[in-house]
């Protein structure tokens, strides 16, 4: 009798929650939803809903391969190519022997031994994380896979970062090499003024298992290419193999499953991207003008925030990270100023897929790309012409996007924060620029 009063009750409750879904269906339907009408919003929405869990299951794999780092994206070793870990040759030689030792008494010299194996069994364990030693036909081929996170907008340490990005620290001595993958690759040009380091000297004396030889030049080059921007995968090389050579073996990786690591892949990236070898150099160069400027763009909204940190929101962070909860908890700039993650990503992405079309334009009639892009992404119209006088270009066309943004002056009247925008000239805003350099044309590489 219990189990039929329990069954009943069941079958009264389901009615009555049908009855109330039903009832918010045919008001959004205004009246006119029928009985098989709603069944098929029954069917919509559950496929709706497994959509959703997909989508979830999809976002917690990407995250597992995230974790798991570049490594398996490397080139598969094969009868031609071998592949070994730092650790698994004689790293220790240039530690032990190297001529860092010479300047060292005999006194102090078992010591000093000593502390530099045990420096080089540190590194090597560090390096060995991130990458491979490959050998094929006399040659040696190093090359590791760092994935950077995106650094967040809503914490200071984040647009620290941000603002930072766009920095040249020396990366300016890379000259294009080519697209390979999709991917934009530079190499290294060392000149007087930017000597390859004695440490990156020492590196690769433990990939090799070699003493370094100040006196000799250096008989390797360095290759490097990165995915994305802000959530990014960076490619790093050194080889002394030849250049038609380094093109086969990085055409090796696989473009498509580091592609499918990013939250937003990149278009045009993957193991059958083709690019004329012929115009590969012009369009690497293409590529980072459009990378150096979207990293100028983060660096000026990020500095913008920093301007404008709110007291109270920075102090609710700071308290919220010493009670173990998120310190972006709370938006720094108390949302007088926003950063436009979204716009930045779709319109990087668009700016590498549209760069044949923009190379086709050859009219010159059509003012700023960017100033273009982010006027229609803001909701301009094709028709509405973009000032680059006063749009400053790219940064100009998000100038709609700050016009709601509002902050209080000393006499605490609301002021427009958008007028207060100002692009630099100079120092970050330099960033992207391509000079020649010993007869060859090198660039700016910041943010990445």
């Amino acid at each position: 009798m219990d189990a039929l009063r329990l069954i009943g009750f069941a079958l009264i409750v389901g009615l009555v929650v049908a009855g109330l879904d039903y009832y918010q269906q045919d008001k959004k339907h205004e009246g006119t939803l029928s009985a098989n009408g709603y069944v098929e919003t029954l069917k919509t929405r559950f496929a709706l809903y497994h959509e959703e869990l997909d989508a979830e299951a999809a976002e917690r794999d990407r995250q597992k391969r995230w974790r798991a780092g570049g490594k398996p994206y490397m080139p598969v070793p094969d009868s031609e190519l071998s592949r070994r870990a730092i650790m698994d040759s004689d790293f220790t030689l240039d530690a032990r022997e190297g001529g860092g030792l010479k300047s060292v008494s005999e006194a102090a010299r078992p010591l000093a031994s000593k502390v530099a194996v045990q420096k080089a069994e540190i590194q090597a364990k560090k390096l060995d994380k991130l990458s491979w030693v490959y050998e094929k036909a006399g040659h040696t081929y190093w090359i590791e896979i760092k994935l950077r996170q995106e650094a967040s907008a809503d914490s200071l340490a984040g647009n620290i970062a941000r603002s930072i990005d766009s920095m040249d620290f020396g990366a300016s001595n890379y000259a294009p090499f080519g697209v390979i993958g999709g991917v934009a690759y530079f190499q290294f040009v060392e000149a007087e003024y930017s000597p390859i380091h004695l440490d990156v000297r020492k590196v690769w004396s433990m990939i090799t298992a070699k003493v370094t030889d100040l006196t000799q030049p250096v008989g390797f080059q360095i290759y490097t290419g990165t995915l994305g921007l802000g959530e990014e995968i960076r490619v790093e090389m050194y080889t002394d193999a030849p250049e038609q050579d380094v093109r086969i073996f990085l055409s090796q990786l696989d473009y498509d499953g580091m592609n499918a690591l990013l939250s937003r892949p990149v278009p045009g990236v993957g193991n059958e991207a083709v690019t004329d070898p012929d115009g590969g150099i012009e369009r690497a160069l293409q590529m980072a003008e459009v990378r150096a400027e979207f990293t100028r763009l983060r660096s000026e909204i990020a500095q913008l925030r920093i301007e404008n940190i709110n007291g109270l929101a920075l102090l609710a962070n700071t308290m919220a990270a010493q009670h173990g909860l998120p310190s972006d908890a709370f938006d720094l700039t108390a949302n007088n100023i926003q950063s436009p993650d979204d716009l930045i990503q779709i319109g990087y992405r668009k700016g590498l897929a549209g760069l044949e079309i923009e190379n086709a334009d050859a009219d010159g009639s059509g003012g700023s790309v960017f100033g273009r892009l982010f006027g229609k992404l803001t909701g301009g119209s094709e028709e509405k012409e973009v000032e680059p006088k006063s749009s400053s270009g790219l940064f100009g066309g998000l100038k709609s996007f700050f016009k709601g943004s509002e902050t209080a002056d000393a006499s605490g009247k609301r002021v427009n924060e958008a007028s207060e925008i100002r692009v630099n000239k100079g120092g970050a805003g330099s960033s992207g620029k391509c000079a020649f350099k010993d007869a060859r044309k090198t660039c700016s590489l910041s943010g990445g």
